[in-house]
């Protein structure tokens, strides 16, 4: 016995439990860490793949503005492709009155012959 009345048997167990607690933090510490680890492993991961569908969407976005400029040239060439044709036919059409009242001596009169 030493001078305090503990045996060597009570310091063994007092040695252990301290080992035992040392471990146990170390053990929990790793977990902790690890866990933390894969966390921000899987938050960096989500990250990137908003990242790609962002950056596809706005490919998207850019495509789809250029179809639109094209469309509405498109659009615009139709529109003014009509608007000759609606001229050249109403002018066509001055040329037809025209071109029978010429004909027509008498105007109407012409019909009772």
């Amino acid at each position: 016995m030493n001078g305090f009345g503990l045996g060597l048997g009570l310091m063994d167990w007092v040695t252990a439990l301290a080992i035992v607690s040392i471990a146990a933090g170390v053990t929990i510490s790793v977990v902790v860490l690890v866990a933390v680890g894969s966390i921000r492993r899987s938050l960096n991961e989500g990250a990137l793949k908003q990242a790609q569908q962002i950056r596809r969407l706005a490919e998207t976005v850019s495509t789809l503005n250029l179809q639109q400029q094209n469309a509405q040239a498109r659009i615009d060439a139709l529109s003014d492709a009509n608007r000759r044709l609606t001229d050249e036919l109403t002018a066509l059409g001055e040329r037809l009155s025209d071109g029978d009242a010429a004909r027509r001596p008498g105007g109407s009169a012409r019909l009772l012959h």
